[in-house]
């Protein structure tokens, strides 16, 4: 595959989850040793070529996706130091219960008036983190339980015990904390 005016399918891609992730496109610019208006171009360019590159193969938009999941690859790969690396994340959340936790645990405490981002924030996460922990999470879910593939009832019945598990434990801890917004209405 072809770089555009020097930028590669690689390049371009970690560029993209950067932005997605909060890096500036001044960032960008530098990472990439490009002007603005050269990575505006080619921005537009790649995101044009996207579309015939799928069409030729669909592991393109695997790649491509991938690359929101860890945008700290080819150029980018020392690039941005406050944003961590997928592997530094899955460091802190090795599998899919501890991942699970937090997801059950910002569910249950919206429910309850709390802030679903400082839920996120307890845990050491901004929302860039938590956006690269549920794509990894997301996919490596869908590959586990593979529906229809043999033993996937089994498998689906463990993930479901392990988020019954959370809810339970979240359910007690706001039990108290209940919000009833029409309480005070009289029909």
């Amino acid at each position: 595959m072809e770089a555009i005016n020097g930028v590669t399918f690689e390049d371009w891609g970690a560029a993209c989850g950067n932005l997605a992730q909060g890096m500036s496109e001044e960032e960008v610019c530098q990472v990439l040793g490009i002007e603005l208006p050269v990575w505006q171009k080619t921005n537009e360019a790649w995101g044009g070529k996207l579309g015939d590159l799928a069409a030729e193969d669909m592991e393109v938009m695997t790649t491509y996706s991938g690359f929101f999941t860890n945008p700290k690859v080819g150029k980018f790969a020392g690039a941005g130091a406050q944003t961590p690396s997928l592997d530094e994340l899955l460091a802190k959340f090795p599998d899919y219960d501890s991942y699970l936790k937090v997801s059950i645990h910002q569910t249950v405490a919206s429910e309850h008036g709390v802030d679903p981002t400082a839920i996120i924030e307890s845990y050491g996460l901004n929302l860039q983190n938590w956006g690269q922990l549920n794509m990894h999470y997301s996919d490596w879910y869908h590959a586990y339980i593979q529906n229809g593939s043999e033993g996937w009832g089994e498998r689906h019945n463990e993930m479901e015990a392990l988020r019954k598990k959370w809810e339970t434990l979240f359910r007690e801890q706001y039990k108290n904390d209940a919000v009833d917004l029409g309480g005070d209405i009289d029909f």
